[in-house]
């Protein structure tokens, strides 16, 4: 039976991960939701221009296409948006999804790239994470969420924090595995790979059950993404 998997934030780090390896599962359709054509690497996946800002964008998407899995990895920074352009991006956007797909599609899935410290959110990030958690806590869809921490990447973008975090990256791995292997506070703020971040998200979602709710974080993040 075909699968079809829509992804919203396909241009993103954890996104390109998520696209690159949805497209490679057999009898799979995946569906990446662009604001721009050719915006996605090339692959096998199926650019559907979409408006985040239409309030009728969205159940105009999910009336009109199949979705048996939705993956959110929707993020920018302050930086680049402003701190109203990262609530709407962090939080209004998703939730918006969220809502259409449970009303169109009631038997789908939701992964969510969240977080390390939305559980308890300071600033706007962690909060508008928080909010979209808080969300998928009341939906009766299959869920899960991943709270990865400084995330690992080739990104071609300048980040201070990832820059610095992935120049220790490979001390403060080695310290935690040698020191605290079975800590989970230590692993929760080790830095992580988009890599293992998408397959958890990918692999725990496809393989949940109705209605279950997942939250992975730390050692069990890992171990779902190896």
């Amino acid at each position: 039976m075909l699968r079809h998997i829509v992804i919203a934030g396909a241009t993103g780090e954890v996104g390109k991960e998520l696209l690159g390896l949805a497209c490679a599962l057999p009898q799979t359709e995946v569906r990446a939701l662009v604001r721009r054509p050719k915006t996605v690497p090339a692959s096998a996946a199926i650019e559907t221009l979409f408006d985040y800002e239409d309030l009728l964008a969205y159940d105009r998407l999910f009336s009109t296409i199949p979705c048996d899995v939705l993956l959110i990895a929707l993020g920018t920074t302050t930086a680049k948006a402003g701190n109203q352009g990262l609530i709407r991006v962090d939080r209004d956007y998703p939730i918006a999804l969220i809502d259409a797909l449970e009303r169109h599609h009631p038997q789908a899935c939701i992964g969510f790239c969240s977080s390390v410290g939305a559980d308890q959110p300071r600033g706007n990030y962690l909060r508008a994470k928080a909010a979209v958690e808080e969300r998928l806590r009341q939906c009766p869809l299959a869920v899960t969420v991943v709270r990865p921490s400084l995330l690992l990447s080739q990104r071609q973008e300048f980040r201070m924090a990832e820059h610095m975090g992935a120049a220790f990256a490979p001390l403060w791995l080695w310290a935690v595995s040698k020191f605290a292997p079975s800590s989970e506070f230590a692993w929760k703020f080790a830095p992580i790979h988009v890599s293992t971040v998408a397959r958890a998200l990918l692999n725990t979602t496809l393989g949940i059950s109705p209605a279950q709710h997942v939250t992975l974080q730390g050692l069990s993040l890992r171990q779902a993404g190896e």
